[in-house]
């Protein structure tokens, strides 16, 4: 039975030292060795408030 882990990205894009969510998607992708036979989903989300854009994303993959 595979267990189903997760990964929580955010992006603001207030400092120059932020990486895109895709970045930060792939980087941990490679790191991890996580294939597309584990990826379950992504979800992607992202709201304003008082002129700072956050966008966040929630990566599901399972391991056996």
């Amino acid at each position: 039975m595979a267990i189903i882990f997760t990964k929580h990205f955010q992006y603001t894009g207030t400092d120059d030292y932020d990486q895109s969510l895709d970045e930060q998607i792939n980087d941990f992708i490679q790191k991890e060795g996580i294939t597309t036979d584990h990826l379950v989903d992504v979800k992607f989300s992202g709201h304003s408030d008082q002129g700072v854009a956050t966008y966040s994303a929630l990566l599901l993959y399972k391991k056996k």
